[in-house]
């Protein structure tokens, strides 16, 4: 007697989950993507899927999903900066650890090696983990009503925040609702993931780049008018 597919996809869910957190929250996130690769990797083949199953079938208009991922990415980063990390940092009690962007500050060189990786490996890889295989297995399994896709963002943005535990406890609560807003694109997409990526490459973009020229202290400082999130 054969296993049950939703057993099967379950076992999946939860290894690819338990490592992506546990990895995160040791600081060594690039072992828990790497490993999650592998996983997917095995698992779609020994199955049969196809990229198309975590979402990369093309979009429909090209031009027109960049410039909405465009205008996404940067309406959403604005949101981070004067909202989101504001927030969870008084949640928190803390301030966001940026130390591992530290070496783009001030450096053309070091900004452009992190775009470089960001829009060759960070967002293809992140999406389609997070909210391609994730989202698909979790959606598969529970269905796409509301109310299970709302369940689903919730699960996946927390993994999402948890596995970027290397960035602080104010980086785990910020991470988690950026998640969750990548989570409801794909569902208004149509488990589409295009969007999503390029919405989250121009988020990373615009973060970096305001890291790199210090450009995110000074919006906060000018929209708080105070030194207290800093």
């Amino acid at each position: 007697m054969g296993v049950p597919p939703e057993a099967i996809s379950i076992l999946l869910v939860v290894a690819v989950s338990a490592l992506l957190v546990l990895t995160g929250l040791r600081k060594q996130p690039g072992l828990g993507v790497l490993g999650s690769v592998v996983i997917i990797a095995l698992a779609y083949w020994l199955r049969g899927n196809t990229v198309a199953d975590i979402g990369l079938s093309a979009p429909a208009n090209w031009a027109a999903t960049v410039l909405l991922a465009l205008g996404l990415g940067v309406f959403i980063q604005l949101l981070t900066v004067a909202v989101i990390e504001p927030l969870t940092e008084r949640i928190a009690g803390d301030a966001h650890d940026h130390s591992a962007f530290k070496f783009v500050k001030k450096s053309w060189k070091g900004f452009l090696q992190m775009m470089l990786l960001v829009w060759v490996v960070v967002v293809f890889l992140e999406e389609g983990i997070y909210r391609g295989f994730l989202m698909t297995e979790l959606a598969n399994l529970m269905g796409t009503g509301w109310g299970a896709s709302t369940l689903n963002v919730v699960v996946t943005s927390a993994v999402f925040g948890l596995s970027h535990g290397y960035q602080n406890r104010c980086g785990v609560l910020s991470t988690g609702m950026i998640g969750a807003i990548l989570g409801g694109i794909v569902i208004l997409s149509g488990f589409n993931l295009w969007l999503a990526i390029f919405t989250h490459g121009f988020i990373n973009t615009l973060g970096i780049g305001l890291i790199a020229v210090e450009g995110d202290t000074y919006l906060r400082r000018m929209i708080w008018r105070s030194r207290s999130c800093t």
